[in-house]
């Protein structure tokens, strides 16, 4: 991971962004700087100037609502005039002017996702690829059980606690997620092409026509096209009318995905997990809750989008759901998919 401002390498956030420790000590010492500069001076001054300088901070991120206010070297006791002045802070509490809490997880979880983008073009082999081709059912399988174990790699570097995790745990919570993560993730890459009518694998694969998706890795006797829409159609339907359309209408961003794979993945309710498992997760949950409300009110959206994540769970439960009927029935056609997959699909969630 780099400083998202001078490119130099990085593993810690500050001030919501990923950056060295030089940078945050400038944008902190900046903010709390009363001789702050009106344009830019770098004809007199080394380039960038400090105006430059700060104006990278700011479009590569970072918050000034983060930075604490510069505290009095030599703090004296409260006068008549400060205690009259609680009235002012208790206003302040209801403003956006003191630092919200920090969205520290989902910001390290947006720079894990980049990083994962990064080494997916490595593990799947992607310059090498032919990028018109598509995918069938069992390639697209194939390829989301190798994609299954850097996206475990991106979940233990965002939530430290799952390392503690006894071992049928961590099968058991990431066999209940990724699968929803998939068919997220794939609503995800259609938004991001503008394309809501594809299906997309992990490595950015598009699926084959419905016909051809099945077809191809049949054993046997093949089934006739008109067959094979009669049985699998409705589950492409439903996962565009009532998932891809949705998501792609309701237009989150960076933060709000990560937040939304963070709530996915750390349900308590799962029925396989141990009680410890389940707590952890009850926790976790609750501190991704409270950032993602932070990180409305720091950016001034309206916090109703809260709402709106909670739809995006509800949908992709529905989608679970038609998920392992689809699976289901695949078995019943001889329809052939990767077996690491199909075990976690049909794994007892709820």
């Amino acid at each position: 991971m780099r400083c998202d401002i001078c490119s130099v390498p990085s593993m810690e956030y500050h001030f919501g962004v990923p950056s060295c420790r030089a940078c945050a000590a400038f944008f902190r010492r900046y903010v709390n700087s009363p001789k702050q500069l009106k344009e830019c001076n770098c004809e007199t001054d080394r380039a960038p100037c400090r105006f430059c300088r700060m104006e990278m901070c700011l479009k590569a991120g970072m918050m000034t609502s983060k930075v604490q206010k510069k505290r009095d070297n030599n703090p004296c006791r409260p006068t008549a005039s400060a205690i009259d002045d609680s009235t002012k802070n208790n206003q302040l509490l209801q403003s956006n002017q003191l630092p919200l809490r920090s969205n520290d997880r989902i910001s390290r979880a947006v720079g894990n996702y980049k990083a994962l983008g990064k080494e997916r073009k490595i593990v799947h082999g992607l310059a090498k690829l032919n990028p018109t081709k598509k995918v069938n059912f069992f390639e697209f399988t194939s390829i989301a059980v190798i994609d299954s174990q850097i996206v475990w790699k991106l979940l233990e570097n965002t939530f430290f606690e799952l390392k503690d995790l006894k071992d049928v745990d961590k099968i058991n919570l990431f066999s209940n997620f990724y699968p929803k993560w998939t068919l997220f993730e794939s609503a995800i890459m259609a938004f991001q092409r503008c394309d809501v009518r594809t299906f997309f694998a992990p490595n950015g694969k598009p699926a084959k026509q419905i016909s051809k998706f099945y077809k191809d890795c049949m054993e046997g006797l093949r089934m006739k096209d008109a067959e094979i829409l009669r049985i699998f159609e409705p589950y492409w339907n439903s996962y565009y009318g009532h998932v891809a359309y949705p998501l792609f209408e309701l237009k989150f961003d960076q933060m709000e995905h990560m937040a939304i794979l963070a709530m996915l993945l750390l349900d308590p309710g799962y029925a396989n997990i141990s009680e410890d498992c389940s707590e952890m997760c009850y926790e976790l949950r609750k501190v991704i809750q409270r950032e993602l409300k932070g990180y409305y009110l720091e950016k001034e959206l309206p916090l109703e989008r809260m709402l709106k994540a909670i739809e995006a769970l509800i949908l992709m439960e529905k989608a679970d759901r038609w998920f392992v009927e689809e699976i289901y029935m695949c078995g019943v056609y001889n329809v052939s998919i990767d077996d690491t997959f199909r075990r976690m699909v049909m794994a007892n969630k709820i």
